[in-house]
């Protein structure tokens, strides 16, 4: 794609399949659309993109480029952060605990990507199910507290 930006990595994404870190010099820089780096950007995954030639518009892994396009058939680069956001929200109730989750009891990035048909990171997830935690603890608390009024 002749719009695609390289930006540097700022925390561990997997993307196509690629694994890119800050510490790697293999794979510390990723290429993608402004649109796909948007929600990036504000995760602090990647930073600010760096300014080269179209034709170096490749990344450093040199992955090939896939489709972009998800199973229904919408381009990847098309999600609005809610949608990506609901995406990934609507994924959770499917995971089992033994397997689909880490030590630390969030999902697993590769399970989410596989549910949603697009890459995430594993910061965008994390935030996510933080996010979808406090909500259930606080709903939990308004009925314990009901319950007790009662």
């Amino acid at each position: 794609m002749s719009d695609e930006k390289i930006y540097p990595v700022l925390s561990a994404i997997r993307r196509n399949g690629i694994l890119y870190k800050p510490s790697d010099p293999e794979a510390n820089k990723i290429s993608m659309t402004p649109k796909e780096a948007a929600q990036l950007l504000k995760l602090k995954v990647v930073g600010e993109p760096e300014e080269v030639a179209p034709e170096e518009a490749e990344t450093e892994a040199g992955e090939t480029e896939d489709t972009g396009l998800l199973a229904d058939g919408k381009a990847e680069d098309s999600l609005t952060d809610e949608e990506r956001k609901q995406a990934i929200i609507n994924a959770f109730p499917s995971l089992k605990a033994d397997s689909d989750l880490t030590k630390a009891g969030e999902p697993k990035v590769s399970v989410i990507e596989k549910q949603v048909g697009f890459d995430v990171s594993a910061d965008e997830v994390k935030a996510i199910w933080a996010e979808i935690q406090a909500q259930n603890a606080a709903v939990k608390s308004d009925a314990d507290g009901k319950a007790e009024s009662e």
